[in-house]
């Protein structure tokens, strides 16, 4: 059978922050109703409550979980960390990375000052072109080297980075899948969020049970007592 699907937008600030913090559980109704009857019937279906946004946060890199600041329900802000992954071989590793850099570059200084020096006796015809030629090529070869150290040495500087993971947006965090001394891998779900600023209610209804006309759709969430018995919201139908 045809079924169709109608969610519902819940736009609203406040009623999306009650809303998450009534208790878990199928919703009661979703009221739909023909526009335009006086004494229509009225009928009512389960709906499920979800957010318009939820973001899964996995890790970069592999490592020991050593620091894990919030629980579920906590809201948190855009870029506040929210757990600290083990970085001390990431540290370290860019850090030998800065010093290879710093040897490269002692090497390059004394590379030009000799090919400097080699350019003088070649114009007083002291040393053959071969003779300065081999030292325009270590001069080279080394301003090579410092430049693919460098490249490394950012490279190791930015991966330390990865081992905090951060709140992507505003939000409230809705699952942690770890806890203290738990192994991160790439991929591995760590934490879940979601942006409490918009959710929505959606109900799988049967065609048949879908006036062609139809008018406003309701919805009733019980378990929160701060909310009006009913209310009217924007609906979007789609076919599946």
């Amino acid at each position: 059978m045809m079924k169709t699907v109608i969610a519902v937008s819940l736009l609203a600030a406040g009623l999306s922050g009650s809303l998450w913090a009534a208790e878990s559980g199928a919703l009661k109704t979703v009221v739909v109703t023909s526009a335009g009857a006086v004494n229509a019937e009225m009928q009512s279906f389960d709906a499920v409550v979800e957010p318009v946004r939820q973001t899964s946060l996995a890790a970069q890199v592999p490592g020991a979980i050593v620091s894990l600041h919030v629980k579920v329900g906590d809201q948190v802000k855009a870029g506040q960390e929210l757990l600290r992954i083990d970085a001390r071989s990431a540290i370290q590793n860019a850090a030998a990375s800065h010093s290879q850099v710093e040897a490269a570059r002692a090497s390059l200084n004394v590379a030009a000052k000799d090919f400097e020096r080699q350019k003088q006796l070649f114009q007083k015809q002291y040393i053959s072109q071969a003779a300065l030629d081999r030292s325009q090529a270590q001069f080279q070869a080394t301003q090579a080297q410092v430049q693919a150290l460098q490249s490394q040495s950012d490279a190791a500087q930015t991966q330390s980075r990865f081992f905090v993971v951060q709140a992507p947006y505003t939000g409230v965090v809705s699952e942690v899948a770890v806890t203290l001394g738990d192994m991160a891998m790439p991929g591995k779900t760590l934490l879940v969020m979601h942006d409490p600023a918009a959710m929505r209610i959606t109900a799988s209804i049967a065609q048949s049970a879908i006036p062609a006309n139809l008018g406003k759709v309701q919805f009733e969430i019980p378990s929160v007592h701060s909310m009006p018995n009913r209310m009217d919201a924007a609906t979007r139908r789609s076919c599946q």
